[in-house]
């Protein structure tokens, strides 16, 4: 119930900072997605956290002028495939879950340029190369300053997943 809580009011607040802070610090027109990383973190230490993006992911549909229900797909589909890699991989150091987590912004954030060239008249030039990756750029600049925040917060609350005994890569 507590780690719920804890994961909800973390969604909550990083919603906040995506409506209310994003735009001030727009560069160029590059946007940093705080929900986009604070799925990738909550997703290697939560197992809620795929409904959490989800419902994260609807918010932010509902509130920018995107079209409802892509970026609830994009970070349902990151949020699990982040959970995954964290218990094959391993969460242990702080190198591997930042890698997990530019990863999970990066396919977001081309595939929501990818969407929007498929939905508007934009040229894949402008989605991906002017709007696509320099956003994810500026989501791993933002997951490299807040990852240690918020592994540190997580790891406080439950101990972290790891993978399974039959499930661990041993090398001889």
């Amino acid at each position: 119930m507590r780690d719920s809580v804890f994961l909800a009011l973390g969604a909550c607040i990083a919603l906040a900072i995506q409506i209310i802070f994003a735009p001030a610090v727009s560069i160029l027109g590059s946007m940093p997605n705080f929900l986009v990383v604070f799925v990738g973190v909550a997703s290697m230490f939560r197992d809620a956290s795929v409904v959490t993006a989800f419902f994260l992911g609807m918010a932010f549909d509902l509130v920018a002028s995107g079209t409802p229900g892509v970026m609830s797909c994009l970070l349902t589909v990151a949020a699990f495939v982040s959970a995954r890699a964290s218990v094959i991989l391993g969460n242990d150091t702080l190198s591997v879950s930042l890698l997990i987590s530019m990863v999970a912004s990066l396919f977001v954030e081309v595939c929501y340029a990818l969407f929007y060239v498929a939905t508007t008249d934009v040229t894949m030039f402008d989605a991906i190369l002017l709007r696509g990756l320099p956003c994810a750029l500026y989501d791993c600049a933002v997951c490299l300053i807040v990852m240690p925040l918020l592994s540190a917060a997580f790891a406080r609350q439950a101990p972290r997943r790891s993978a399974p005994e039959s499930s661990t890569i041993r090398l001889r």
